[in-house]
């Protein structure tokens, strides 16, 4: 199951997104977060009918969306919440796209993507940061130029289309200043330089051999939550490791 949540703020323009989208083409469910809606519009109209973005679910206080035509025509998808809360539209949204993966009876994986949030307030960004340390949180983020790829216990990614510069960073999630297992493959700087606490590589790139041959960065995670940040046209896979 595949569900597309879209927040407020900077996000990656629907024209970078499409390495990502024809990975990831098969959509399930979309929320719009408030002011998501107006990103939602935007990757309608540049997909126009080839990706099915109409939402399921349009959810929260309504206070800084632009769009009041969208409103309604999508009326009856519409859950309002009070601004005074503890949870942002956007905690909220991930928290319901978590409640449908969940009960998703069925053997594939389970996918949610975020598109927004990389811009406006600091505070709301560090707040969709601090969501991947939860249970609701995003596989994917799309935020402005770059991916965020969350991995955990035993789960590897495969990046390729990776230019010379282009960066891949590697970030523990904000509950893990320290610890965790994490190798790597095809990169300029490996695993065994990195940092043993706080972000563990920050500005790394592709090595020399692994860009000549065309060969995919491979990130594998044995122990622990970590944040992969790669460019908005990189092309992932995400599969599990074997024991």
């Amino acid at each position: 199951m595949h569900i597309v949540v879209f927040t407020g703020g900077g996000f990656t323009s629907p024209k970078d997104s499409v390495f990502y989208f024809e990975t990831f083409s098969v959509i399930d469910f979309v929320i719009a977060a408030d002011s998501g809606a107006d990103t939602l519009k935007k990757y309608q109209e540049f997909y126009n009918n080839s990706i099915d973005f109409s939402p399921d679910l349009i959810l929260g206080d309504m206070d800084s969306i632009a769009s009041k035509e969208f409103l309604l025509k999508y009326n009856d998808k519409i859950q309002v919440f009070p601004t005074d809360k503890n949870y942002t539209d956007t905690e909220l949204a991930l928290e319901k796209a978590c409640a449908l993966t969940k009960k998703n009876s069925s053997k594939n994986e389970n996918i949610i993507t975020l598109i927004g949030g990389a811009a406006g307030f600091s505070d709301h960004f560090i707040g969709i940061l601090d969501t991947f340390s939860t249970e609701n949180h995003a596989d994917f983020w799309l935020c402005g130029e770059q991916i965020f790829c969350f991995l955990k216990n035993n789960d590897v990614l495969y990046i390729s289309n990776i230019k010379v510069n282009d960066r891949v960073s590697i970030a523990r999630t904000t509950d893990m200043y320290k610890g965790g297992h994490i190798d790597t493959e095809g990169l300029e700087w490996e695993s065994h330089l990195f940092r043993k606490n706080g972000m563990p590589s920050i500005s790394n790139r592709i090595s020399d051999s692994y860009l000549k041959n065309g060969k995919p960065v491979k990130v594998s995670v044995w122990k622990g939550k970590f944040l992969v940040i790669v460019p908005a046209s990189a092309i992932l896979r995400k599969e599990k490791l074997c024991s």
